[in-house]
């Protein structure tokens, strides 16, 4: 499936909105969405936020095919909150911590340049090629693949992504477990972050004095009982980001963390070939005004 196959009907409901009617061919997705979108230019950066890929990126393509319809132009950059699994090859694969029911490839290795039109930042959740992703030297965010406008953040960190956005990350999950020294020793043992990486993006953070948005695989734990760390909720009370998306549990859900807005993303459509039902949630879509202020335009379903 490709996303170039989306069927766009618009009307002017008004002279300050556009009604915007989208009507995917892709199976699993909405029948149609009606969006309305104000039209007057007053942000100054655009940016998708995408849920767990799970190495369905022709998802990915039909996200950005979205945004493009409700803004006029690609939007200026995806962020994406793991679980990606952007599989170039079988060894990526091997090197990839999945329950053998779900192992695949995915449709990652059949990208060519020009099928993702706006740059794709994205995460490590707790599935993700993580002995290849380990061996780039590195600076990040480092290009994922060939020519493709991927990009790895990293471990942890925080950067002016396409010189607009102020974003912090951390990737992988909580445990108690978690020690760098030892990743090599399993799969398992990849997919945690470290202390060493939640002061490895604080530093980072307190360099760009305000964050505007933090991503992270795993959810605060004040959101829902037994859900999300401790730890993600202690970053979000330090740094302060504006925005806040996750993903991880495959629900979608929407919070405050203090001033801070959280948004959890649910999974691509389907997450298996037995998940087809509709998963509202999946995309956002937002615009950052010259105040710092961000808003969200669309929410996929």
């Amino acid at each position: 499936m490709s996303a170039r196959s989306l069927v766009q009907e618009t009307e002017a409901a008004s002279s300050e909105y556009l009604v915007t009617r989208l009507r995917p061919l892709h199976r699993h997705s909405e029948i149609y969405t009606i969006y309305m979108v104000p039209l007057n230019g007053d942000y100054k950066v655009s940016f998708l936020a995408i849920g767990d890929v799970h190495g369905h990126w022709d998802c990915v393509i039909e996200a950005i095919a979205r945004a493009r319809s409700i803004l006029g132009e690609v939007p200026d950059l995806v962020l994406q909150v793991g679980d990606a699994e952007p599989h170039r090859n079988a060894e990526d694969l091997a090197g990839c911590r999945t329950p053998k029911k779900h192992r695949s490839l995915g449709d990652f290795s059949a990208l060519v340049t020009g099928d993702i039109q706006s740059p794709v930042y994205f995460i490590g959740g707790n599935h993700e090629p993580y002995v290849a992703l380990d061996a780039l030297p590195g600076p990040f965010p480092a290009p994922w693949g060939d020519d493709l406008s991927v990009y790895y953040l990293g471990r942890a960190g925080a950067a002016i992504l396409e010189d607009k956005l102020k974003v912090a990350w951390l990737s992988g999950i909580s445990s108690a477990h978690a020690d760098p020294g030892k990743r090599s020793q399993s799969r398992r043992a990849r997919t945690y972050f470290s202390p060493i990486d939640v002061a490895t993006m604080l530093r980072d953070a307190s360099r760009l004095s305000e964050i505007d948005v933090l991503v992270t695989h795993d959810w605060p734990s004040v959101l829902k009982p037994d859900w999300g760390n401790k730890v993600t909720t202690e970053l979000i009370e330090t740094i302060k980001p504006t925005l806040h998306v996750c993903g991880h549990m495959h629900t979608s859900y929407e919070g405050k963390v203090g001033d801070t807005i959280v948004n959890a993303m649910t999974a691509v459509p389907p997450v298996t070939k037995n998940q087809g039902r509709k998963r509202g949630g999946w995309w956002r879509l937002y615009v950052r005004d010259e105040s710092g202020g961000i808003r969200c335009l669309a929410v996929g379903k």
